[in-house]
């Protein structure tokens, strides 16, 4: 199997278990120490968004594997990276407003502390990215694959 192929399916697969370990993951921390997280979902361990953010990272994957065989099907990991990557900036900049990250809230004892980023929104980045490159390489491998058709049979390929 090519070395291009091999690399779009691990790029996806990777991002898909970015994602899925993303999910499991709090938006949001207490500092300092990390003192506890804010359940910041509709309920529940997994909320109904980050359960469609691993069903959309899962079709990434089948596109992924589509792509192999179909060039156009490339579009399918690149339109999901984006999604995941627009999802958690939307997150962050929903808790960057209000209340605000790392500036002071106070606690319910009185103290103060500080909101800080979780793991859930980097994770879900790097999937995101990962499912993008899986785009880029399974597109990129049908034109490397035209260009090396044209070069053995002698007819040039004009763009």
């Amino acid at each position: 199997m090519d070395r291009q192929r091999i690399l779009a399916v691990a790029l996806a697969v990777v991002g898909f278990a970015a994602i899925v370990v993303g999910i499991q993951q709090e938006l949001l921390h207490v500092a300092p120490g990390y003192e506890g997280t804010i359940e910041t979902g509709w309920g529940g361990r997994i909320n109904h968004e980050e359960r469609l953010l691993a069903q959309l990272a899962g079709v990434g994957v089948v596109g992924t594997l589509v792509t192999l065989r179909w060039k156009y099907a490339a579009v399918v990991p690149l339109v999901i990276g984006g999604v995941e990557l627009g999802y958690s900036i939307r997150a962050v900049l929903h808790y960057v407003q209000d209340p605000g990250l790392y500036t002071q809230v106070q606690k319910y004892d009185g103290t103060t502390t500080r909101l800080i980023l979780g793991a859930e929104p980097f994770l879900l980045v790097a999937g995101g990215l990962f499912l993008l490159g899986a785009g880029v390489v399974g597109w990129r491998l049908h034109q490397q694959s035209a260009t090396a058709h044209d070069r053995s049979t002698g007819t040039l390929l004009q763009t």
